[in-house]
């Protein structure tokens, strides 16, 4: 007999595993957030990056604006400076008087009688 009479006259077709599908579809997923992730983070890189920069530059222009300031504070304040200003009559020297000046300790002789002053001025302390 023919061989070929007896097999089937149609070709058997693999069917689709659904489960690979599935796994492949599933890597292409994680695949596809994690270059997302990673092209966001580096956006966000290049933003800081940029923010770091231009607040570098700030603090070097502050910095050179503050020793510019200091200088010309220090020229202002100098003692020949201090000494023609005064001379011209642009600032006046005035003595300090002495109820003027605050004492972290009160003095040790009372002014009204010159004595030395025994006691504080709690009246439970007084004998």
């Amino acid at each position: 007999m023919n061989a070929t009479l007896n097999r089937p006259r149609t070709r058997a077709i693999n069917p689709l595993q659904l489960s690979r599908v599935l796994l492949y579809l599933a890597l292409a997923l994680v695949a596809g957030a994690a270059g997302i992730c990673y092209v966001s983070l580096k956006n966000t890189q290049h933003d800081l990056g940029e923010r770091v920069r231009k607040t570098e530059s700030e603090i070097k222009e502050f910095r050179a604006r503050n020793q510019d300031y200091q200088s010309r504070i220090a020229s202002l304040s100098s003692r020949m400076t201090l000494r023609s200003k005064l001379e011209s009559g642009f600032i006046a020297m005035v003595p300090v008087a002495p109820t003027a000046i605050a004492r972290l300790t009160p003095p040790a002789i009372d002014n009204a009688d010159n004595m030395a002053r025994a006691v504080a001025a709690n009246p439970r302390l007084l004998p």
